[in-house]
């Protein structure tokens, strides 16, 4: 597959299962007061760059989730990012982030198998740097990146302990089992050329 069409099979996986969130997603930050916003959990300046493309959007932006969710704006924020408008925002930023993930995670020479860097690529959001340096470090141990089961394994056991946060360890081995089943059944054919 084409960089493109590996990139546009990352974001139609996100978009799809909804592992990050929905379109109409927000929630706090586990980092700080600040809201995580639409189907990638977009935060800081990458949310306000997104809020800035929506009409309505500038509102929101720069503002804590504590002002927000106390101004009583969740919902109109909500919708705002659900409006066929935000909606067409995030694809475009979502397409722009998965161009961004397959050119870091092709840097892993045994993550060359379609399938595997999907499955890597839709982990990206939580931290495409810690996505990369675990892999890399997990290959360097001896691991087959080319197989969907092993980056199963690896992800459901040992990433939250690797991404510094095992309190969310069974949340993530659900996230594991969720986008393994979803890239499993992908049909390839259909993104490429």
């Amino acid at each position: 597959m084409t960089k493109e069409e590996l990139a546009s099979a990352i974001a139609k996986g996100l978009v799809d299962t909804g592992v990050e969130a929905g379109f109409d997603g927000i929630s706090c930050s586990t980092a700080g007061d600040y809201p995580s916003i639409g189907c990638s959990q977009w935060e800081g300046q990458r949310a306000n760059t997104l809020l800035a493309s929506i009409t309505g959007g500038e509102k929101f932006i720069g503002r804590s989730y504590e002002d927000i969710s106390s101004s009583g704006e969740l919902d109109e924020l909500s919708q705002l990012l659900d409006s066929p408008e935000g909606q067409q925002a995030q694809q475009a930023q979502l397409a722009a982030d998965a161009m961004a993930y397959v050119t870091v995670l092709q840097e892993i020479v045994s993550l060359d198998q379609s399938y595997c860097l999907i499955y890597a690529g839709m982990w990206c959001p939580t931290s495409l740097i810690t996505v990369k340096t675990f892999l890399q470090h997990r290959e360097d141990d001896g691991y087959n990146l080319r197989s969907l089961d092993v980056l199963l394994h690896l992800f459901s056991e040992q990433y939250a302990t690797a991404a510094d946060c095992a309190e969310y360890a069974h949340g993530y081995a659900n996230r594991a089992q969720e986008t393994y089943d979803y890239v499993s059944g992908l049909d390839l054919e259909e993104y490429e050329g």
